[in-house]
């Protein structure tokens, strides 16, 4: 095993912590403690304020109406989609499980969040642009392969084909 998967191993479990949060941040949580994969009654309710204030700003018509006239109309869906696509993403990536399905899943995410503010100012979108890089590079250097679940998997794949 080299250093620099190692480190892309590091990277891909960081990544992975950072799209978990939305476990804590948007999922139900009975009693406190145990996440239950639906989003909560606040996301369900903040979401259309954060849409509403790309709707403001975005410079494509097209994209605005969709905004304002399907997202925020049926924010409750696009609030369940949103955490609980989140939450199987950084999941998928912490554990280095289906790490390219989760990587794919991630790049859909980031992207559609990213080309939904692109009115907000450059400044709003460069943790957003970094990790659509790394979840790209996860896909290609197959980084569940250290330090994952996918390593073990592919290992008694391996071993059925012997």
């Amino acid at each position: 095993m080299r250093y620099a998967d190692q480190w892309l191993a590091v990277l891909r479990i960081a990544t992975g912590a950072w799209f978990i949060k939305a476990i804590w941040a948007k999922w139900v949580l009975l009693g406190g403690i145990l996440p239950v994969p639906m989003a909560s009654q606040r996301w369900i309710e903040t979401l259309p304020r954060i849409v509403q204030g790309y709707v403001e700003v975005h410079p494509l018509a097209w994209c605005r109406n969709f905004l304002q006239h399907v997202v925020i109309p049926n924010a409750e869906t696009f609030a369940h989609l949103t955490a609980i696509g989140e939450g199987l993403v950084g999941i998928g990536l912490t554990l280095g499980l289906l790490t390219r399905t989760s990587a794919v899943g991630g790049l859909f995410l980031l992207l559609s969040y990213e080309f939904g503010a692109l009115g907000l100012p450059f400044s709003r979108h460069g943790l957003r642009l970094f990790m659509i890089v790394a979840v790209v590079a996860y896909f290609f250097a197959r980084a569940g392969n250290v330090w994952g679940i996918d390593a073990r998997l592919s290992r008694r794949a391996a071993s059925r084909l012997l």
